[in-house]
């Protein structure tokens, strides 16, 4: 009787924990006993105004319905009718790539986001039918990947048929689904298929030791778990990542190299190796591992990657994937992180991009350093968002930081496209922009953490059980003043941590109108703790001068330029030929070193920007430049022992020339190539 009663007992136990998780967060990490910080639940923050929330709707009005309908155009590699000719309802195999099904999962991942935030019964209809279909294309032993289809025979027989990457976006997005909508539609078609999982890994066979390829399914298994509280998923995910490494030597698409990061032990690895987009999403998973279990060999492991991404392999917009060659230990790679200091790397692969602000966001949850929050902060406003048009219907595979004017070929193209024999990037940036707003607050033992700024609303819950709701005002980031406004507060003291960008300096806070006694430094979080009331005002005073920034000497390709920011925005130097750019490129733009940028902010200019106006120099104006400051002495370069990537570039005072002047405008790097082809370059050449 016992035996009989087990897997009823388990299955109520399993059903009531995933009823609790009803409205969690994104990343889950509320019950996770290895955090710093725990996620709000997707429901307790909202964009109310400014950049965020107009990226918001812009993905609501814009991406969703586009993403929808080119995932059932013929011509999209993705093909959402694919999982319909999979579930016997339609004759005709439209194909489509590999990885497929995770990009069709995405798609319902960002509609449960969207859903979650503004409720909206057609979204509600449409994941609803597409998920009744995905049920009916799965097998009744649990497996779903149309690639494969109905075919046992075919399952599980090479990595780079990225099974485990399309199950592994499923998981997530039934979890999501679950949190936004209460509904266990999606889930049961997921607890179905990660059971599947369990059995086949369990006994951690040898032919599956280099699955996956691609492995979200580690991000999805361990949400799995917090979703069910079935450690069998956990458990699942840790086999999983425990075989990287252990069977070295295989082929490029069978794995055992150091194209799927499979050539070293996790554990051992010391550098960010390989196709970057499995890389971030290994490192993702890794440490979601490590929220749950608290080994410290992961940990260690994580903090030698992130070292290894963000001081020696980032471009500056936080885009991550230089291509392809031969990994350090002689593996052929492609899409991969490349080499240390070979920036600009030209690549930049949507994904991969988003890939480093997700473990950013991750390692920030697990340790609360405002360095995570810094990188998290800078792929949200640059790579991620130059990813899409202003438009929100085409998009970017690759960004490069330079272009010369030419339409490019392959994935590097001028400009942004629709549809693509590759359409992973759309819905990564989508669901991205969907649930940015899980990103801007968390929780600790002792009060809320304010991660990023933008006009929002918060209203949780804190670890005591009081509450907490509280707005906050901004026209970030273009303007650094933020105010945050207590609407209700419990009667015990709690603190609120705001982050002060690492970028800042002579940051400014004042509470209720009085300056703030406690330490305010670039790179950490202010903590102001009180007794709080409603009414009480916070006021962050961010300075955002114009920085020109250069890189470590060891990138050899990048002496002797500069690149231009303010507050979190790259900036960059666009010359559309339609506007006759062509000309003004070829006669030479360069930066004399004491250039004064002046910002101005244009509404009716690509969506609204700050655009920087200066005078730059032509060929003949640096060489004039050049010949009257002949006498001043050029400073040192920063020493090799320095460990940062970029740093900010001290100028000297010197004289400008009379002629040879040109007037520049530069823009932020996100909204270049809406204006059609033209040239392009984030580092910028220096007269001196």
């Amino acid at each position: 009787m016992w035996v009989m009663l087990r897997p009823a007992v388990a299955a109520a136990e399993e059903t009531k924990a995933a009823d609790a998780t009803v409205g969690r967060g994104a990343v889950d990490t509320s019950m996770s006993p290895h955090v710093k910080l725990r996620s709000l639940p997707m429901t307790d923050i909202r964009w109310t105004s400014g950049f965020w929330a107009d990226r918001f709707e812009l993905c609501r009005k814009s991406m969703l319905p586009t993403l929808h309908g080119t995932l059932l155009d013929p011509r999209c590699s993705a093909q959402l009718n694919r999982i319909k000719f999979t579930a016997g309802l339609c004759e005709k195999n439209p194909g489509g790539v590999n990885w497929a099904d995770g990009d069709c999962y995405k798609l319902i991942e960002t509609m449960a986001h969207v859903h979650g935030v503004k409720a909206d019964p057609e979204l509600d209809r449409l994941m609803d039918e597409w998920i009744a279909v995905i049920a009916k294309a799965q097998d009744k032993d649990g497996y779903i990947s149309t690639n494969i289809g109905h075919d046992r025979e075919k399952r599980l027989q090479m990595p780079y048929h990225h099974e485990l990457y399309n199950m592994g976006h499923l998981l997530t997005a039934a979890c999501i689904h679950h949190r936004a909508t209460g509904k266990t539609s999606f889930l049961e078609v997921a607890i179905k298929l990660a059971d599947y999982l369990y059995r086949k890994w369990k006994p951690n066979p040898p032919q599956l030791v280099h699955f996956p390829w691609n492995p979200s399914v580690y991000m999805g298994l361990v949400e799995m778990y917090r979703t069910t509280g079935k450690r069998d998923y956990l458990e699942v995910a840790q086999i999983m990542i425990d075989n990287r490494g252990t069977a070295p030597g295989g082929t490029h698409h069978n794995g055992g190299t150091d194209q799927t990061q499979d050539r070293v032990p996790f554990r051992k690895e010391d550098q960010a190796v390989g196709h970057a987009v499995t890389g971030m999403y290994m490192y993702c998973g890794a440490a979601d591992l490590y929220a749950e279990t608290g080994e410290p060999q992961i940990l260690t492991a994580l903090e030698r990657i992130w070292e290894s991404v963000a001081l020696r392999k980032m471009d500056i917009t936080g885009s991550v994937g230089m291509g392809g060659g031969k990994s350090p230990r002689g593996d052929p790679v492609h899409e991969a992180f490349g080499p240390d200091y070979a920036q600009p790397n030209q690549y930049n692969e949507t994904c991969a991009n988003i890939g480093n602000g997700m473990f950013n966001y991750r390692m920030l949850l697990l340790s609360g350093d405002a360095k995570y929050a810094d990188l998290m902060e800078l792929v949200a406003y640059n790579c991620l968002n130059a990813s899409v048009d202003l438009k929100g219907e085409n998009w970017f595979y690759c960004n490069p930081l330079k272009w010369e004017g030419v339409p490019g070929k392959g994935h590097l193209t001028a400009l942004r496209w629709r549809t693509n024999n590759c359409y992973c990037c759309p819905p990564s940036v989508a669901r991205t922009t969907a649930k940015l707003h899980n990103w801007a607050y968390s929780l600790s033992d002792d009060g809320l953490w304010v991660h990023l700024y933008g006009g929002s609303t918060v209203a949780t819950t804190l670890a005591d059980g009081s509450p907490i709701r509280l707005t906050q005002q901004t026209g970030y980031p273009w303007d650094g003043k933020v105010t945050l406004t207590v609407k209700e507060a419990g009667n015990k003291a709690f603190a609120i941590r705001l982050r002060i960008p690492g970028w800042t300096d002579n940051a400014g806070l004042r509470i209720n109108g009085k300056t703030f006694s406690g330490a305010v430094r670039p790179g950490t979080y202010a903590k102001i703790g009180r007794s709080w009331k409603a009414g009480d005002v916070i006021e962050l005073d961010l300075p955002m001068p114009v920085r020109l920034m250069e890189a470590n000497p060891k990138v050899k390709k990048l002496r002797s330029k500069v690149a231009v920011m303010r507050g979190p925005l790259v900036y960059c130097l666009e010359w559309p030929k339609q506007e006759g750019g062509e000309k003004t490129w070829s006669n030479g733009v360069f930066l004399p070193e004491n250039i004064e940028l002046t910002p101005e902010h244009r509404a009716d200019f690509l969506g609204g920007v700050t655009v920087l106006k200066g005078k730059a120099l032509t060929l003949k104006g640096r060489d004039e430049f050049i010949k009257d400051n002949a006498d001043a002495a050029i400073p040192k370069p920063a020493t090799d022992a320095d460990d940062r990537l970029y740093q900010p570039f001290t100028p000297r005072v010197l004289r400008q020339p009379d002629q040879g002047i040109v007037e520049i405008l530069l823009i932020p790097y996100y909204a270049w190539a809406n204006r059609g082809l033209s040239m392009m370059e984030v580092w910028i050449p220096l007269a001196r």
